[in-house]
């Protein structure tokens, strides 16, 4: 066969070619540790690796929602822990206020107490995360939940929504508990109301928190609302401030409270309900009194407070604070019972957190031993095969050499 200087000339050069790209690709892979540097190395290796690559990258983002989920629950669970405490004193000093040898002045320094653990409530109950995201807001965490409110008590001006997070392929947890559940929609003991201002009053009057001073008396006339509707001066003679009490179904005046004078401040007592009006409110202005099954944590305390700071050492009022004394540990021993459910609920979502956890960390370490299979290089065989395919590229070069230099030029 008759093989042409060219044809020589390109065979070599080619030999020497595969023989640098083969050394070359075992160099790579030993400085990169790596068995497959392209799908074409291994396309069946190539497709197992992408898909253990994708799997443990999202395992890596189920273990950042694991982590956020874990500490978002760790802080409302010491949250709670403060809130109980809390409550315990404040229920403390309840009982005591309920002593028989308790005088009116002893009670208002009681009342005084109730009220700074009343501050501090509030501020738990607007706790913010390390995003500075209030944590019982619900979808609202960017505004404050429990907004005070002139009368005393507060607003709650978040939502009912509960956030969730993937902690893997089939389990979601939820990261929070809202405002709404744990501290306002409480169980009452008795039925009880709420007062409210009207947010299209112009006057700068509002209403107190108030409470039931006679159970019986409320007892019949709930589930009615009452209506505080203030009238032109010259609505009575001689014109002066005042207003009228009204039922709100019927918006008929209340046992004549028709026109009543108006002084701030003054004590209430309405169908066993008693409040407070004061400030200076514009004719027309109205403030509500709300018939309730339920009773915030705040508005018991609060109640609880303007009873003691307002019930003086009387028959009457001595009979009024036994009822108040009463349904506010029923009260409170409900808000406690809230408060651990959910604290209980917490603990088991951290339970699943920390099982999910070390699911995750077993399934990744099977998976990074798979794919240190797939893709890791056998150093010792690798190193080997370069000094093979080193050698064989040292001799194309040299052979080449040799076969170049024959030539018929070389024999005249």
């Amino acid at each position: 066969m008759r093989i042409s200087t060219l044809q020589q000339f390109n065979t070599g050069v080619r030999s020497i070619l595969d023989n640098q790209e083969s050394t070359m690709r075992t160099q790579q892979q030993i400085s990169t540790g790596r068995r497959v540097l392209t799908p074409s190395d291994d396309p069946v290796a190539s497709t197992r690796i992408l898909q253990l690559q994708q799997d443990i990258s999202l395992r890596e983002q189920y273990q950042e929602n694991l982590t956020g989920a874990k500490n978002r629950l760790n802080l409302e669970e010491a949250t709670l822990s403060s809130v109980t405490e809390n409550i315990a004193r404040i229920r403390e000093l309840t009982v005591n206020a309920g002593n028989g040898s308790m005088t009116a002045e002893d009670r208002a320094y009681i009342a005084s107490e109730i009220d700074t653990r009343l501050d501090a409530l509030v501020d738990l109950m607007n706790t913010r995360d390390a995003s500075n995201t209030y944590i019982f807001a619900g979808f609202k965490g960017e505004t404050e939940p429990f907004q005070t409110r002139s009368g005393g008590g507060v607003i709650y001006e978040g939502d009912d929504g509960e956030r969730f997070l993937d902690i893997s392929n089939s389990t979601n947890i939820q990261t929070n508990d809202t405002g709404k559940n744990l501290f306002v929609d409480v169980k009452s003991i008795q039925d009880t109301f709420f007062t409210q201002d009207n947010e299209k009053n112009i006057g700068t009057g509002f209403i107190s928190n108030g409470f039931v001073s006679n159970q019986e008396e409320y007892s019949e006339f709930y589930p009615e609302d009452m209506v505080i509707q203030f009238n032109p001066d010259s609505y009575v003679t001689p014109p002066a401030p005042n207003y009228t009490v009204m039922t709100r179904s019927e918006n008929r005046p209340i046992d004549g409270l028709d026109g009543v004078a108006y002084t701030p401040g003054t004590e209430q007592v309405v169908k066993g309900a008693t409040f407070k009006v004061a400030g200076d409110p514009e004719p027309g202005d109205t403030f509500l009194v709300r018939s309730s099954p339920k009773q915030s944590m705040v508005d018991t305390v609060a109640g609880l407070v303007e009873g003691l700071r307002s019930l003086q050492d009387n028959p009457e009022d001595s009979a009024s604070l036994e009822i108040l004394i009463e349904n506010s540990l029923s009260n409170l021993d409900f808000v406690q019972t809230s408060v651990s459910e959910v604290q209980s609920e917490i603990g088991g979502r951290l339970n699943t957190i920390d099982n999910i956890d070390n699911l995750h960390q077993d399934v990744d370490l099977v998976s990074q031993d798979i794919l240190s299979q797939l893709q890791d290089i056998d150093f010792a065989e690798a190193v080997s095969r370069l000094s093979l395919e080193s050698f064989l590229l040292e001799a194309a070069q040299q052979s080449f050499t040799q076969v170049n230099r024959l030539s018929l030029f070389n024999s005249l």
